[in-house]
């Protein structure tokens, strides 16, 4: 679960990044021009949309394992939406 939830992070990081870049003055490399920042945020998208599969997997093994899935699948989606 920590995993998952760290990749999100990570990935919604790097989405907003590339979104929304810090000021130049705070870049220490030549700026992405914006085809550059679309095709990172596409590719962020692209795995993000994944999270729910990911999720569920965790919800299934917590099942098999005893573990309220209630509780797993309110956990994941809480520290990787909200």
């Amino acid at each position: 679960m920590t995993t998952c939830q760290t990749a999100a992070n990570e990935f919604l990081r790097q989405f907003w990044l590339s979104t929304y870049p810090p000021p130049a003055e705070l870049q220490t490399v030549l700026p992405a021009t914006p085809a550059q920042r679309a095709a990172k945020a596409a590719k962020m998208i692209g795995y993000i949309s994944k999270t729910e599969e990911k999720v569920r997997a965790l919800v299934e093994m917590a099942q098999q394992h005893g573990i309220d899935p209630v509780r797993v699948q309110t956990v994941c989606c809480e520290d990787t939406i909200g």
